[in-house]
């Protein structure tokens, strides 16, 4: 190396966990090196989180316009176009990737476009895109070089892409594939079929989404179908061939499916190569092993986001760069990782039609870690504001623990399920009692009005009682003959 250069922090990565733990370090008063060898906002800004959800926006608006004579709104000639939309996604990851430049250099973090290697438990090799490579001495580090997609086998001539190569596709195929059913694959499924493709989704295990409660679960399969998407669950798939400038996805199942491309999202796999060579210990899977602070078995050096959890949520990248941040000042002011807090409360959405939330513990995980627990259910149908909005397909259901009183699980389906998930994590995060929760006062009409339903009917004081997701609502005539005129 040329020359060396001394900060407190270097953080390798740019993605949501790494800039966060950057700014939080520096807020924290420490000199810090942020290094990324691509753009900032990592995968998340520029090939995921982002451009899929602008996308999904415009199908989302596309199936609102299809509909409009519902509302007494008359639309002629309407037409989509992909890209325009895809022009869309793009201003929108420009706009928040300048955003991003300018919040970094409003807080004084220093960075370097290029490589960064971690070579020693204090210094880092930087090998800038322009300019003189250097080596950047440290007292500690953040690792949050984040995850790449899974490839499946296939036959090289075979239309094969990648679950952030398909939201780039130069047009739209007549039918596609989509193998693997956790979030990005149902947001996928969901986005290319409202835009007119043929679209099956396989799915290796039994159901879709396989960490969220089976009953929404469940709701959210029927709800695709309904709207044209194949699903093939307990599917494995065996191999992929070329015949005819078509895909052949063969299953296990003896079903032959044929594309005319194939999205793998099967998930993902951490970019941890050669970590272990410096004593830093790697899972099976290739994730990083850290402690309740992200700190890696090697004390200087912390690790977070997807190379802790191979496929994790930004969110929760987010929330453990925090933690980084906040364990290397303490330990650099006192010697010592701070006292232990309680573990954070990380919502898992999904942002197909209708959306999906999970915050907590299924029904099936609280009576698995021995809760004595009690369910209740509250369908969109019987909410004023889902009913105004036509969005009344799903419903909300509440986990909760008899002995202690308190909602340990939160599990959502329905238009816009996404945005309650600020709700769901105070009443589950700060230990709320249903009392307590249930008598919050909330907006009429809103959706947070289900919320308060359901935990209502935890008291066993319901206004409304919803069978199951996309169910009916068992107790309408009650709540009319006690609440006339209001919905």
């Amino acid at each position: 190396m040329a020359y060396e250069k001394r900060w407190e922090v270097v953080v390798i990565g740019a993605g949501p966990a790494g800039y966060t733990a950057a700014i939080r370090a520096k807020q924290f008063g420490l000199p810090v090196l942020l290094v990324e060898r691509g753009e900032l906002g990592g995968t998340c800004l520029n090939r995921g989180c982002i451009p899929s959800k602008a996308l999904i926006h415009c199908a989302n608006l596309w199936q609102k316009i299809q509909k409009a004579d519902k509302f007494g709104i008359t639309v002629s000639k309407a037409a989509f176009n992909w890209q325009g939309m895809q022009q869309w996604a793009k201003r929108v990851v420009t706009t928040l990737r300048r955003g991003l430049q300018s919040l970094l250099r409003h807080h004084g973090v220093e960075v370097v476009v290029g490589e960064g290697r971690l070579i020693a438990p204090d210094a880092v090799e930087v090998t800038p895109l322009t300019g003189k490579p250097f080596t950047a001495q440290a007292k500690a580090f953040v690792l949050a070089t984040g995850s790449s997609p899974l490839l499946l086998p296939h036959d090289p001539k075979v239309p094969f892409f990648t679950e952030e190569q398909a939201l780039f596709w130069e047009a739209l195929p007549e039918k596609a594939v989509i193998v693997g059913g956790g979030a990005s694959g149902v947001e996928l499924a969901w986005l290319f079929n409202a835009l007119g493709v043929s679209v099956t989704l396989v799915e290796m295990l039994p159901r879709l989404l396989p960490s969220i409660d089976a009953e929404i679960s469940d709701g959210l399969r029927r709800a695709l179908e309904r709207q044209g998407v194949a699903v093939r669950t307990g599917t494995e798939v065996e191999k992929i061939e070329h015949r005819d400038g078509k895909a052949i996805v063969h299953c296990g199942s003896g079903e032959a499916l044929e594309a005319d491309a194939v999205v793998g999202a099967v998930g993902r796999r951490a970019n941890s190569a050669g970590f272990d060579a410096l004593g830093i210990q790697l899972n099976d899977d290739g994730t990083v092993v850290v402690n309740e602070w992200q700190q890696t078995k090697v004390p200087s050096v912390f690790a977070v986001g997807d190379l802790v959890h191979g496929g994790g949520t930004a969110h929760g990248g987010m929330d453990e760069g925090v933690k980084a941040a906040k364990a290397i000042a303490h330990r650099l002011s006192t010697g010592q990782l701070p006292p232990t807090e309680p573990p954070s409360v990380i919502p898992f959405c999904v942002y197909s039609e209708p959306q999906v939330l999970r915050v907590g513990l299924t029904e099936e995980e609280a009576r698995q870690k021995g809760f004595e627990v009690k369910v209740s259910r509250f369908s969109w149908r019987a909410c004023g504001a889902a009913v105004a909005s036509d969005e009344t397909e799903g419903s909300v259901k509440l986990v909760a623990d008899v002995k202690t009183n308190r909602v340990v699980g939160v599990h959502i389906l329905g238009g816009d399920a996404v945005n309650l998930s600020g709700e769901a994590i105070f009443i589950v995060g700060k230990g709320f009692s249903i009392d307590q929760a249930a008598t919050l006062v909330r907006q009429h009409p809103s959706l947070s009005e289900g919320m308060g339903e359901a935990l209502w009917s935890l008291l066993g004081l319901p206004l409304h009682t919803a069978s199951a997701p996309n169910g009916g609502n068992r107790n309408e005539k009650s709540h009319e003959e006690a609440h006339p005129g209001r919905r």
